[in-house]
């Protein structure tokens, strides 16, 4: 009988309890995939991640994200989860305050991670994949049913896209708040689509520091409403600079001093998991260069698995 350490991290918050629960194995040598998928059935978060020695050259270390469902190609929350829990036990090098760099494998590529460390907190800043996005002319009239959304509440002049999620911008706080999705049929409106799930969003936030407030559904892989998504959040940091500033719309946003715009997403508000993730794109000449999601963690929970 083998021992794994799990940890149960809420991302994208400090407070216990709000943001977006994972689960955190720290060393899953040796698992199988239907070992990691049973795992992550029993642990019950949106995504369990799976931290595993690397395979390919020149990386620090391999990631795998698992919902209760199936595994997943992107996760934004349970990445951040990971780091912390890694930095929280000393673990890859991370046993001094500091920055620490590291080359990630996953499903998406090779993404970068940096950890700031210090006495008080750790903050995590994740790489995603820049998207490509595809404007949808039309919505089918079914997704619309099935969102309980009409066309009036989405805003005329900004594009619905798709990359591996549906982008829907709404007419304000109201309607982001007042959705109440047909689950089932949601599921089958994704699959037809061939996406992994949906993204609805506001100009209009809770707080005079953020950007954008969102409400996410991925009830395909398990995941009717997910809390805070790191892996849309970061596309929408892209939506903002390509559709939203372009179009006029007063955006909040700060530059930082190595020259990158900062936004602010909202999420969880509506589910009592509030979580707040800080949105990083870099410019080359007024293009995505890339883009990279930020945020805190805490731990709630350590437990031992035997298998």
């Amino acid at each position: 009988m083998k021992t794994y350490r799990i940890k149960t991290v809420d991302a994208f918050t400090k407070k216990p309890f709000a943001g977006n629960p994972a689960g955190v194995v720290l060393d899953a040598g040796g698992l199988t995939d239907t070992q990691m998928q049973l795992i992550a059935r029993e642990v019950n978060c949106p995504e369990t991640a799976f931290i595993l020695p690397a395979t390919e050259r020149d990386v620090n270390l391999r990631i795998r994200w698992f919902s209760p469902m199936r595994e997943v190609p992107l996760c934004g929350h349970a990445t951040i989860a990971s780091f912390h829990a890694l930095a929280e036990e000393g673990l890859e090098g991370m046993s001094t305050n500091g920055q620490h760099y590291f080359r990630l494998q996953t499903k998406s590529g090779i993404l970068a991670v940096r950890v700031e460390k210090n006495f008080y907190d750790t903050t995590i800043e994740f790489e995603l994949p820049v998207p490509k996005f595809k404007v949808k002319k039309k919505l089918p009239a079914t997704m619309l049913r099935v969102l309980d959304l009409t066309a009036k509440e989405i805003i005329k002049d900004l594009p619905v896209v798709t990359d591996l999620y549906l982008y829907i911008p709404v007419n304000g706080l109201a309607v982001v708040e007042k959705i109440r999705p047909d689950f089932s049929a949601l599921t089958n409106e994704l699959k037809k689509m061939k996406l992994n799930g949906v993204c609805l969003f506001s100009l209009e936030t809770k707080e005079k520091d953020s950007a954008v407030h969102s409400r996410f559904f991925a009830p395909n892989y398990g995941i009717n409403e997910d809390p805070v998504t790191g892996s849309a959040n970061g596309p929408l940091g892209c939506y903002l600079q390509k559709y939203v500033l372009s179009a006029g719309y007063p955006v909040v946003c700060r530059e930082l001093s190595d020259g990158r715009l900062e936004f602010v997403g909202e999420q969880g508000d509506e589910i009592h998991r509030t979580g707040r993730v800080k949105i990083r794109v870099r410019l080359r000449q007024k293009e995505i260069e890339n883009i990279s999601i930020a945020g805190e963690a805490v731990t709630i929970m350590n437990s031992i698995l035997k298998i």
